[in-house]
């Protein structure tokens, strides 16, 4: 995760004049032109002040070198996730592929032919890829036209990143064949539609169960999240399926507004997380009612507001995949303490810091650049964090252990039929027959959305 943690303003005014002080300890602006020392003295001394291993940084980095490799050079061995970029310069914004173009997919082997097919895992509503017909579980053989294969499947998917706009060739499997479809252009485009794609009720015998997919933790569908859950308590759900397979992360706030209708005895005051930083920041523990009183975005959450979609359940059923991420991890984690969770699909990916947003926010701004410095190490109301290598479910599965993909919801899917078998014994598994080698993927680009992926954290 590209994990974003909100400070108070305070230290932000702190951070900022720190590279700008006379011996005096007088505070400065500085004039004329904007040179690359001023910029990575800035960057060294938020560093300084912020990162979680600023004990570790080096002692005279050469500031003389580009921003990025400057930043980059001062990250810790197990740091792969702090970034800098600069939003007035695209070429060091880094892109994913269903945040441009409305779809996600994975290419994998193809045993039966001895090559790599192309397997679309999701799709944007109201996107050019679902104007042009893609939905989950298609397949495709070509990138702008030209053929997969194992060789150039990752060069294809990054130079599609690069370019404005790109084609995928869908393809029809008949009679063990791939039978080329007329191309779908995909154009860069902001997609703006719902995370919450899909919620649905199953009667299952006298036992209701509940199913939300939801793709990203975003304060601007709170109220979306909330709706669905009133909705599952009207229907009288007993049984609940979270399905977080894509999840990249996003708001805290959100989270713990998930958390807080699923688990059952959890008051304003009940602990959510907590987190450490270096020695400038011990741990802090925040509760549920501080957490959802600074959302990312919007208004502050009401914990009692909550009430009419609150659900107390026992245990949740949670589906998983590897790119699980930051805020989905953290749901997993800190639901521990007051529920049940029983994890079904891949491990997560392993984000259990967080960080803050640095910027000039001085009036007179000479510096561009933003960076997200790993700054919290996260834990739940227990202290049990340290996921680095993700959170391992009870019940592994691939969901590509079954093509074509079935549609988000449907009974068919692995994983889904996994949480149902598990409560009622009714769940069910597609006999299709598929090589287990086809499981084997060469380029997943939901990557990118996960080691992109921000949460936010309350001031």
């Amino acid at each position: 995760m590209r994990n974003t943690v909100i400070l108070p303003l305070a230290l932000f005014s702190l951070i900022l004049l720190i590279s700008c002080r006379k011996k005096d300890d007088v505070p400065y602006v500085p004039t004329g032109p904007v040179t690359q020392q001023e910029i990575n003295g800035w960057v060294l001394d938020s560093m300084r002040y912020f990162y979680l291993w600023n004990d570790q940084l080096p002692g005279q980095p050469d500031k003389n070198q580009e921003t990025q490799v400057f930043f980059n050079g001062l990250k810790n061995r197990e740091d792969l996730f702090s970034f800098i970029y600069n939003p007035s310069d695209p070429q060091t914004i880094t892109y994913d592929m269903l945040n441009k173009y409305g779809v996600d997919y994975t290419i994998v082997n193809w045993p039966p032919t001895g090559g790599v097919i192309g397997v679309v895992k999701l799709v944007v509503p109201g996107s050019y890829a679902a104007a042009g017909g893609l939905k989950r579980g298609d397949y495709f053989t070509r990138i702008n036209e030209t053929v997969l294969t194992a060789d150039n499947a990752v060069r294809l998917s990054d130079e599609m990143l690069k370019a404005e706009i790109s084609t995928l060739t869908p393809a029809i499997l008949t009679n063990g064949s791939f039978v080329e479809q007329p191309l779908v252009q995909l154009q860069r485009q902001r997609q703006t539609a719902s995370p919450l794609y899909t919620t649905k009720v199953f009667n299952s015998g006298a036992v209701k169960v509940g199913y939300l997919f939801y793709n990203a933790f975003n304060d601007g569908y709170n109220n979306y999240v909330l709706a669905a859950f009133e909705d599952f308590k009207r229907k009288g759900v007993q049984e609940l399926i979270i399905d977080l397979r894509y999840n990249a992360g996003g708001s805290l706030a959100g989270a713990a507004m998930m958390a807080a209708m699923i688990a059952p005895g959890v008051k304003e005051g009940s602990p959510f997380v907590k987190y450490t930083g270096n020695s400038r920041f011990p741990t802090r523990t925040l509760s549920f009612a501080t957490t959802l009183s600074v959302p990312e975005t919007g208004d502050p959450i009401s914990f009692n507001s909550l009430s009419g979609g609150r659900l107390n359940l026992s245990r949740v059923f949670i589906l998983s995949g590897r790119q699980t991420v930051s805020a989905a991890e953290l749901l997993i984690n800190n639901l521990k303490p007051y529920t049940t969770v029983i994890q079904i699909g891949a491990t997560t990916w392993g984000k259990d810091k967080g960080a803050v947003i640095i910027s000039d926010m001085r009036n007179t701004k000479r510096i561009s650049w933003i960076m997200h410095p790993l700054t919290y190490r996260l834990a739940n109301a227990n202290g049990e964090g340290g996921y680095t290598q993700g959170i391992t479910p009870q019940y592994k599965l691939d969901e590509l252990s079954v093509l074509p993909l079935a549609a988000l919801g449907d009974t068919r899917d692995p994983l889904l039929a996994k949480a149902l078998s598990l409560i009622d014994g009714n769940g069910r598994v597609s006999n299709e027959n598929i090589p287990a080698a086809v499981r084997s993927s060469i380029y997943d680009s939901r990557d990118k959305a996960a080691v992109n992926s921000i949460m936010i954290l309350p001031k």
